[in-house]
């Protein structure tokens, strides 16, 4: 019974596609397959990488959780209210919205422009309704659906991390587990073992290849600024990564 938690994807179909293809073979009905979040913003293809993961959802043999990242939080908002632009203005939002409509994208892009005074003083809304009327009904109900943390044999994936004051993921707060905290994962003394996504691990092996984090009990897996997508098999700390396509994709 192993738990396989699938780091960052921002956008990336490729190596979401390569990687899954090597997955897939070893997995069984005791597994559970979490996606750590942040799925969109930044490549080229959020909507494709949304209907791999559905499609992965309904094919694999294995369980699949799906947790929320910070990205799709603030997206969140923006479809809730279109006075909220953190996620256009800070997140890379207009790429997930042209891998939808390129149209859309570049309407919205040059409404930015010709309202960027108002949005700075008033709370002004953009035409986000113009994107959110494209998204197929399964994509909107996937993103609402999103958890916040997976509590697996041993071990808890989460997206960013937890606060200095963990007791225990049932008591952190959304902000912890979707942001994380400065500390994070220095502080970290829980028993629990926390895999997270988030933030990008800056070291590589003599192959020039991006490898895991690991900080005492914690254990990061976002490869995805070096074009590969990491999984890590738990307890057997197996390391599966995609073939690399590009590098500093974000």
């Amino acid at each position: 019974m192993s738990t396989i938690a699938i780091g960052d994807i921002h956008g990336h179909l490729r190596p979401l596609e390569n990687l899954l293809s090597k997955l897939t073979p070893t997995l069984t009905s005791d597994d559970t397959v979490v996606f750590v979040g942040d799925y969109i913003d930044g490549g080229p293809d959020g909507r494709g990488c949304i209907d791999r993961i559905l499609a992965f959802r309904e094919e694999s043999p294995a369980a699949v959780v799906t947790l929320k990242g910070n990205h799709e939080e603030w997206f969140l908002r923006t479809a809730d209210d279109h006075t909220k632009h953190s996620w256009i203005l800070s997140m890379e939002g207009l790429s997930t919205i042209g891998s939808y409509s390129k149209e859309v994208a570049e309407f919205i892009r040059a409404e930015l422009k010709s309202k960027a005074t108002e949005l700075i003083l008033d709370p002004t809304p953009l035409s986000y309704h113009k994107f959110i009327d494209l998204l197929p009904e399964s994509h909107l109900d996937f993103f609402r659906s999103l958890e916040l943390f997976h509590r697996g044999d041993g071990c808890v994936v989460v997206h960013a991390g937890v606060s200095e004051q963990y007791a225990g993921i049932e008591q952190e707060t959304s902000r912890a587990m979707l942001w994380g905290c400065p500390a994070f994962p220095h502080c970290y003394s829980g028993d629990d073992v926390i895999i997270y996504g988030h933030s990008p691990t800056e070291t590589v092996d003599a192959r020039g290849v991006p490898t895991i984090r690991t900080v005492g009990k914690t254990i990061g897996i976002d490869t995805i600024n070096d074009g590969i997508l990491t999984a890590i098999r738990f307890p057997e700390m197996e390391v599966i990564q995609s073939n690399r396509y590009g590098g500093r994709t974000r």
